[in-house]
């Protein structure tokens, strides 16, 4: 029997969609050894000659990024609507994903009844934060586990004991075009020019690099590819300081020491969740005299009792 896997990075213009998507397919391709995948970008509408494809599928998981909110009708990441519920009504699982921002009121009669008739009322689903957890589960959607993202699943206390915390000589960072702070933002990149011999910065998205020249702060670039930014941590002892969430997560992957500025709600959701390395970009005063101590020190508290229990739900059903 084939499973859809809603691919959030297929027409994204931010590659931090391909590092989740990276660790989303894992799990997928771990839990469904047995069945075809057949792939579905959130971010571009279904074609109507596609559905009847779709509906042959008996369930579909959607990749962990910031898909929900409460008006689906705007602004919305994950296409889906009216006719989505024809294909897939209540056959959708959630796998790490995580709400787009605070917001204070439920979603809006027509954003619940979309929730309501795609998500699953029988698997449990998994939320990035239990901010996530407590917005569905306000409106009635009552199974729902918080497992974290699933780019933390990976870093398990033994793989993050082998994290260095001294400090290193390179770093590599990042900044969010579309959350900008110019004068923190410039004074984080002054202070990693302070602090280290070199620094790199590597353009997470679309709009990034245009974003890092107008901050006049010379730094060196690496291309805008997701494997360009593995080789370099791969192949280069360096911290990552940016405010890049999943660049930071990704860094971690590969035993870098990494520090993520806070400027959003995942991040801090996060921080408090599992403890992920976080600092609030409005305390960035105090960034120099972080990378010179230890406060880089990885002590996560990623949920692996709640993913095993996420991931074992399906040998059962």
């Amino acid at each position: 029997m084939s499973k859809i896997i809603f691919d959030t990075a297929v027409g994204s213009t931010n590659l931090g969609d391909h590092i989740i998507m990276d660790s989303v397919t894992r799990e997928a391709e771990e839990i469904f050894k047995d069945d075809f995948l057949v792939q579905v970008a959130t971010h571009w509408h279904i074609h109507p000659l596609d559905l009847p494809l779709i509906r042959k599928g008996n369930l579909a998981l959607v990749g962990g990024t910031n898909l929900l909110k409460n008006n689906m009708l705007f602004k919305r990441q994950w296409k889906v609507g009216l006719k989505e519920i024809w294909a897939l009504k209540n056959k959708v699982v959630l796998c790490g994903v995580g709400w787009w921002q605070y917001q204070q009121n439920n979603p809006d009669a027509y954003s619940q009844f979309i929730y309501k008739n795609l998500l699953s009322n029988t698997l449990y689903h998994a939320v990035r934060d239990r901010y996530t957890l407590e917005k569905l589960n306000r409106f009635g959607i009552k199974n729902v586990i918080n497992t974290g993202c699933p780019t933390v699943w990976s870093l398990t206390p033994e793989h993050c004991l082998n994290i260095s915390t001294e400090k290193s000589e390179v770093a590599i960072t990042t900044v969010t075009d579309y959350m900008k702070s110019p004068s923190e933002d410039k004074q984080m990149l002054e202070t990693l020019a302070k602090s280290y011999k070199e620094v790199w910065a590597w353009p997470q998205g679309s709009k990034d690099i245009q974003y890092l020249k107008s901050l006049k702060v010379p730094v060196k670039l690496l291309p805008s590819k997701l494997s360009s930014f593995d080789s370099f941590l791969q192949n280069n002892d360096c911290d990552y300081v940016g405010t890049r969430l999943h660049a930071g997560i990704r860094a971690l992957q590969f035993k870098r020491r990494a520090l993520i500025i806070g400027i959003d709600n995942r991040a801090k959701e996060m921080h408090k969740d599992i403890n992920l390395p976080v600092l609030p970009r409005e305390e960035i005063s105090s960034l120099g005299t972080i990378i010179e101590g230890n406060a880089f020190a990885v002590n996560l508290k990623v949920d692996f009792q709640s993913v095993d229990f996420w991931k074992n739900q399906f040998k059962r059903s």
